[in-house]
């Protein structure tokens, strides 16, 4: 009897042991109370300053297109041809017919043969080119003024609407800009105490000059940059550091950390070393940070790396990304 019981208890044990689920290893963040000086990070591409767009005044294709993507351009300088293909084949076809009519015209008359017929034919068909010509030449696009053109700009085959359809970009290399999206709360904060502006490429080195701030309209800012010996290069992916923005009375959550579930959001926090999934309330966004209404408080660790393999109740060994 006694090894029975002993045989059972060793079972319930093994069994119990194996139904537990493995300890998952995620990295964790504090959540802020900030009542600080914070550096609040954006990430943008190199886009020109004074930065005008170019719209076709007419309908139809991209029938031509005579620059490459950042391209320096003169003034008048031709860009873009807009019309339809077909049109554009016609006027060439007509132009040869018109040519050989010519041709023909002059052989009749050396001789001495009638020519009325040819030369209505010839009349209707300049008349047809000068009509032809009249439309292409409307669809041509020219340069408004000197600068550099952007990148994806409209492609041949592109379909435009008169007035509607940017076809390109055109602006100033120096200085450069990198424009992002803020949220109204944070452009407040920016507003109220203007950051050190810095910019850091793709591969971590920092750009030698410092930048200033603009604000075109209350969803977007501007961080300009002296750009005299072009290391900042049109289109290039950065980082955009604002260092000492002071915030207070607000909670932060790094976005990362977000996830969505119908709609609502939700993280996940270390509960005795356990995965708890909380719902929470999210304010405007502060660089990669979240402001947080409702759900959350100071100190709580929220798990921002090894997501994918949790759910309510996993054992978690945690390792601390922000104190």
């Amino acid at each position: 009897m006694k090894k029975f019981l002993a045989l059972i208890s060793v079972a319930i044990i093994f069994f119990a042991g194996c139904s537990n689920e493995p300890t998952v290893e995620v990295t964790t963040e504090k959540i802020l109370s900030a009542d600080t000086a914070l550096t609040l990070t954006h990430e943008g591409k190199i886009s020109l300053s004074s930065e005008q767009k170019i719209f076709s005044p007419v309908s139809g294709s991209v029938v031509e297109r005579y620059f490459e993507d950042g391209d320096d351009v003169t003034e008048r300088q031709p860009l873009f041809k807009i019309g339809s293909f077909e049109e554009e084949t016609e006027l060439l076809q007509t132009k040869a017919a018109l040519a050989e009519a010519m041709t023909n015209l002059a052989k009749e008359l050396a001789q001495k043969k009638p020519v009325d017929e040819q030369q209505a034919e010839i009349a209707e068909l300049q008349e047809r080119v000068k009509i032809l010509e009249e439309k292409s030449a409307a669809g041509m696009i020219y340069a408004p003024v000197a600068g550099q053109l952007g990148i994806n700009n409209a492609r041949l085959s592109t379909e435009v609407a008169a007035n509607e359809t940017v076809l390109a970009t055109l602006g100033n290399k120096n200085p450069a800009v990198v424009r992002f999206e803020i949220s109204p709360e944070e452009k407040k904060f920016l507003t109220e105490s203007p950051p050190k502006v810095s910019l850091k490429f793709i591969d971590g080195m920092a750009y030698n000059r410092p930048g200033r701030l603009n604000f075109p309209d209350a969803t977007t800012a501007e961080a300009i940059f002296d750009n005299p010996d072009e290391l900042l290069l049109l289109g290039n992916t950065v980082q955009i550091e604002l260092d000492g923005v002071k915030i207070s009375s607000v909670l932060l959550v790094p976005e990362r950390a977000i996830q969505q579930r119908d709609g609502e959001n939700f993280v996940f926090v270390d509960s005795d070393k356990k995965a708890a999934l909380k719902k929470v309330s999210l304010g405007g966004r502060l660089g990669n940070n979240f402001i947080v209404n409702d759900g959350l408080k100071a100190g709580d660790s929220v798990v921002v790396e090894g997501l994918t393999n949790l759910r309510e109740g996993t054992p978690l060994k945690e390792k601390i990304g922000r104190d």
